[in-house]
């Protein structure tokens, strides 16, 4: 049994800490925690640590940088 007994399962607790996102995070959600804050999504959580999908060997740098390749591709 839960000690915490002034929480109704369905009160919003917080909100995701995704920009982008924002949805509401209800008491008992299971949900993602970066340092305080909390992400609802395995998807805000990657958006939140700016993480990208890329091609192994075909990385593209931010901007004006250019691609780095494998030399023994």
């Amino acid at each position: 049994m839960s000690r915490v007994t002034d929480l109704i399962a369905d009160e919003v607790i917080d909100y995701c800490a995704n920009g982008e996102c924002g949805h509401e995070i209800r008491f008992g959600q299971p949900v993602w925690k970066i340092d305080f804050e909390l992400v609802c999504s395995s998807s805000c959580l990657l958006k939140k640590l700016g993480a990208v999908t890329v091609i192994a060997g075909k990385e593209v740098k931010q901007e004006s940088e250019q691609e780095v390749a494998d030399p023994q591709l």
